[in-house]
């Protein structure tokens, strides 16, 4: 059985985070264990990532895109 994360299960994963991205990843229903795969991709070079050729979780894609929303966009650059 897994668990759906808290609030205070996320900010101690990810940090202060606003309230309404909180919400959001609360809502995709993950688990800690999940959010914390995702922080690990985000951490990990993207470059090995995709030479691993594993395939993401679309719960674990959906909170990369949640975790990197505030990232700058460096195409914009």
């Amino acid at each position: 059985m897994t668990t759906t994360l808290t609030r205070d299960q996320v900010v101690e994963i990810c940090g202060r985070l606003d309230d309404m991205r909180i919400a959001s990843i609360i809502g995709t229903g993950a688990s800690p264990a999940e959010l914390m795969e995702a922080r690990s991709w985000l951490a990990a070079d993207d470059v090995l990532g995709g030479d691993l050729g594993k395939r993401l979780d679309p719960r674990i894609s959906r909170l990369i895109e949640l975790l990197r929303a505030d990232e700058p966009d460096w195409d914009d650059c």
